[in-house]
C-alpha cells in the first residue's frame, strides 16, 4: 500500500479551504441607500422605508448607541453590509415595487443578517 504524502493533503486542505473562503467573500454585498425611520421598537431595532423602494418596511438592528440617536421621521444614510445567503422567493420579488429592487442584490436585505457599518443624519 502505498502512503500519501502529508505534503499533499495540507495542500488539498488549503486548497478547499481558500475555495470556502471565496464563496464567502464573493456573496459579500455593501450597499448604501437613504432610509426614512418610522418606528422605533424596545429591542434596538428600527422600521422604516428606504427612498426608491416603494412602501415596503425594512426592519434594522442597531447598536445601542445608535439606536439611541435615531429620531423617528427623519432620514437617514445608511451603509451596511451583508451576505447575500439567503434569496427571495418569486411570489416576494413580485410583491416588491421601485428602482431600488431592480438590482437583485439590494433584495438580500429583507432575508439576510445585516451589519451597519455607518448612519448619518441628512438635512432635508
Amino acid at each position: 500500500m502505498r502512503k500519501i504524502p502529508i505534503f499533499t493533503i495540507i495542500a488539498a486542505l488549503l486548497l478547499g479551504a481558500g475555495y470556502l473562503y471565496y464563496d464567502h467573500e464573493k456573496s459579500k454585498v455593501e450597499v448604501t441607500f437613504n432610509y426614512i425611520v418610522d418606528k422605533k421598537t424596545k429591542d434596538h431595532q428600527v422600521k422604516g422605508r428606504i427612498d426608491g423602494a416603494g412602501d415596503t418596511t425594512v426592519t434594522l438592528s442597531l447598536s445601542a448607541d445608535d439606536w439611541n440617536d435615531i429620531k423617528t421621521g427623519k432620514h437617514y444614510n445608511i451603509q451596511a453590509v451583508f451576505y447575500n445567503k439567503n434569496k427571495l422567493s418569486d411570489k416576494e420579488k413580485q410583491k416588491l415595487d421601485g428602482p431600488f429592487w431592480s438590482n437583485e442584490a439590494n433584495q438580500g436585505i429583507l432575508v439576510n443578517d445585516i451589519d451597519i457599518e455607518q448612519i448619518e443624519e441628512l438635512d432635508y
